[in-house]
């Protein structure tokens, strides 16, 4: 049968757009919406692809040319989505070819990395994605959250807090490796969402917080009958912090829970007068490293040593050749696959400890110590109106 992987053409978007509903779930018109660069500032019809067979589309995945922070850098993503067979045609392999040629296609415009939320971690490992970042979800009562006299600094978001905002976003960013930069068409979309409300804190001509949030529907038969869902909380100051929890803090016991998201590296429940609240880390970002060469001369390498990585990647040889990285004296070399490479170069992973199981092979105990100073643990993490 003859099979064509090409991009997305305009009398496509109709077939897309019902393959996708049957395959997830969601209405047809909510693609529609996706696809449309007017309504969905992240998505390029170019980088929409579709396999056919016989003239028929049977699978399709779509790579947002995004922006994530490298050592506080915004550097070119592929964000992978969307990825769907028709239900009358899955387990052919369409998907997974879609997915091989979109990372080629990546590779060829000089993208050196890759991110998705999977459906499955076995079948994005097979491609060469591992997962690269957690989340703490936390589900409490607002009696729970401190309250405090700065909540008099909070008052709902209006038109002219957008840019303060964008500020305050990119600064918290660019703290996290691989947190996605947001452009103002973005920002714009979400604010317009009917669901989405935004407070900021400010004190005196200085916006120094800000929190998204949504508010579910009052709902008698579940408990808690409502929920307060914070997507977003940035500050700059514990002011800020003490201020903008405060609000979903005021909330009325009987009636609200409250869930929040926060970093690895940011926990929320310490700083709690009592820290019995339900706390649960999820699995978050799969990264791929497309070109292990274009990858690692993003890093600033700490030190005055340098180390030599022997990358093993089934998909693309071109990266299996060795990678000298850090300036100076070789002190080593370390043999690793490009998923263990993925997870060190996000910071998700100590290096000891992915040695100490046996996932990668430092020559001498020194190799390691360098490999450690490279690729330090960091805490990756990507704001939750930024999934894809």
């Amino acid at each position: 049968m003859a099979l064509e992987v090409r991009t997305v053409a305009g009398e496509d978007l109709e077939t897309l757009s019902r393959l996708l509903a049957l395959a997830f779930g969601n209405d047809v018109g909510r693609w529609r919406d996706y696809f449309d660069p007017g309504k969905n500032p992240r998505v390029d019809p170019e980088s929409v692809y579709v396999l056919e067979e016989d003239g028929e589309v049977r699978a399709t995945a779509t790579v947002l040319p995004l922006e994530a922070y490298v050592e506080g850098r915004a550097v070119p993503v592929g964000g992978v989505a969307a990825v769907a067979a028709h239900p009358a045609y899955r387990r052919r392999g369409y998907a997974g070819e879609l997915v091989r040629e979109a990372l080629r296609r990546m590779r060829a415009g000089g993208v050196s990395l890759s991110m998705l939320w999977p459906f499955a971690h076995a079948f994005y490992r097979s491609f060469g994605y591992e997962l690269a970042g957690e989340a703490i979800e936390y589900r409490l009562e607002p009696g729970k959250l401190p309250t405090s006299p700065e909540q008099r600094n909070v008052r709902a978001c209006c038109e002219k807090d957008l840019v303060r905002m964008m500020g305050l976003h990119e600064e918290a960013a660019a703290r996290h490796r691989l947190c996605v930069r947001r452009g103002r068409a973005y920002w714009e979309r979400l604010l317009g969402r009917e669901e989405v409300e935004a407070a900021v804190y400010e004190q005196g001509d200085e916006l120094e917080g800000y929190m998204l949030y949504e508010t579910s529907p009052f709902e008698p038969a579940r408990e808690p009958r409502r929920t307060m869902r914070v997507r977003e909380l940035v500050w700059r100051t514990p002011q800020a912090l003490a201020g903008l929890l405060s609000l979903p803090a005021s909330l009325d016991p009987e009636v609200f829970g409250v869930r929040m998201w926060s970093p690895r590296g940011e926990p929320l429940h310490p700083y709690l007068r009592s820290s019995y609240v339900e706390a649960r880390v999820s699995p978050e970002q799969m990264l791929r490293i497309v070109d292990v060469r274009g990858a690692l001369d993003l890093l600033r390498p700490r030190g005055s040593r340098a180390l030599a990585l022997d990358v093993r990647d089934e998909l693309f040889p071109e990266n299996e050749e060795e990678h000298v990285v850090g300036e100076g004296e070789i002190a080593g070399r370390v043999t690793l696959d490009v998923r263990r490479l993925a997870q060190l170069y996000a910071g998700y992973l100590p290096a000891r400890e992915l040695a100490r199981r046996g996932l990668i092979e430092p020559d001498t105990e020194r190799a390691l110590e360098v490999l450690e100073e490279i690729l330090p643990v960091r805490d990756p993490w990507i704001f939750r109106p930024d999934h894809f």
